[in-house]
């Protein structure tokens, strides 16, 4: 078994255990609420443990039966399991503050404390029973969040300034898709949508920034046909994401080879158009190594031409670091954050760039959302599709 998964499995009951033995600690110590929310906890805290291990061991032929009756609870679960994660953090930290005031205590000369009166415990038992159940209600209420807006996917529209853009490619459209992670959050049903939405716009070109698959080579024939299903004047062109190396290194390379899709893995493709060259190239998954390296992105491009637009297909959106000599970046990874609150959620917290338009010098970045998800519940980062409509920068 991998070593990840394992540690996921741990975690899950190790956790889930531990939280339902403090609040029944709790209940106990402070005669809190009815012996039934005892019982309520613990099975909780099975239910929790036990959907984690239906999701990891149920058999591949098991997704479709769990993608349609499941869902609800799986993304509950893993919902549930992050806030889990959360709770633990800030119990540490209130940890912490507690043995730091005990400390000083202790120095202290007068130790005299004030029992509670009545009405403090009455109130401390209704602030407790809310906070019991507020998290388990608030990971309920994202999983049916997620699973009712798990078709949603908009069209986001960028206008994206090319300094020296001839005029023959005025108004070329490129369909931005990322992220399918087609598995078991993404079927085929959620598979057509995204195919059925890139028809729609009816781009010139269509470009797939990484993560096909979810965590297993099964997962991507019904990617692959989808994608075949896209239609685009200049065709459909992929790199590799990091889903994409989990079932192993070169696997989905070679699969895409064999289909007669071309994924530009240190490659590039260039496109004559009204007499210019567009120059579309890609680069293979990258988390670190890359920095301060431009001439891995350089030296995927011919000596630049008057009129040459050159486009970088990247997963991780930090390759823009490397980017200068381009003229734009399309890349995913991110999912917008995940979970954003406006301004603030998880993508600037992981990410120098997360979501939308990015500008360096002549050099242009979008980040896509992306179309799927391994993550059942998205909160102010809907699943997008970018249409990208190249136009002539203004000089200054």
């Amino acid at each position: 078994m991998d070593a990840r998964i394992l540690l996921i499995i741990v975690f899950a009951f190790v956790l889930n255990g531990a939280w339902a033995a403090f609040h029944i600690g709790l209940l106990r110590r402070h005669k809190l609420g009815h012996p039934l929310l005892a019982v309520a906890l613990v099975a909780w805290a099975v239910l929790m443990s036990s959907l984690v291990l239906l999701e990891v061991f149920a058999p591949r032929d098991w997704k479709p039966f769990l993608r349609h009756w499941f869902y609800l609870p799986i993304a509950t679960e893993m919902v549930w399991n992050l806030i889990l994660l959360f709770q633990f953090m800030v119990l540490g930290i209130f940890l912490v503050i507690l043995v730091a005031g005990l400390v000083l205590r202790c120095f202290r000369l007068e130790g005299i404390t004030t029992p509670a009166s009545p009405s403090d415990l009455s109130r401390r038992k209704f602030i407790y029973l809310i906070s019991c159940g507020a998290a388990p209600a608030a990971a309920l209420g994202a999983g049916v969040h997620g699973t009712l807006s798990q078709y949603d996917l908009r069209v986001r529209v960028f206008s994206i300034p090319v300094a020296g853009l001839p005029p023959e490619l005025e108004g070329f459209t490129i369909a931005h898709v990322s992220d399918l992670h087609s598995g078991l959050f993404c079927g085929p049903k959620r598979l057509k949508v995204i195919s059925d939405t890139a028809n729609d716009v009816k781009a010139d070109l269509v470009a797939v920034t990484g993560d096909i698959i979810n965590t297993e080579m099964g997962e991507l024939p019904v990617a692959l046909e989808a994608i075949r299903r896209i239609e685009s004047r200049h065709g459909t062109f992929l790199c590799e994401g990091n889903h994409d190396v989990i079932p192993g290194h070169g696997l989905v390379l070679d699969a895409c080879a064999e289909n007669n899709l071309p994924m530009l893995f240190n490659s590039g493709k260039i496109f004559s158009i009204g007499g210019h060259r567009l120059i579309l190239a890609g680069l293979p998954w990258m988390r670190h190594g890359f920095e301060g390296k431009p001439e891995l992105v350089n030296r995927l491009y011919p000596e630049r031409q008057q009129g040459d637009v050159r486009i970088l297909l990247a997963h991780h959106p930090h390759l823009f670091d490397i980017a200068g000599g381009v003229d734009l970046v399309l890349a995913g990874h991110s999912h917008g954050g995940q979970i954003m609150f406006g301004p603030v959620g998880l993508g600037p917290l992981f990410f120098k760039y997360w979501s939308g338009v990015y500008q360096r010098g002549t050099t242009s970045m979008v980040v896509s959302n992306g179309c799927g998800d391994w993550f059942p519940c998205r909160i102010g980062a809907p699943a997008e599709m970018g249409l990208l409509r190249l136009t002539a920068a203004k000089t200054v």
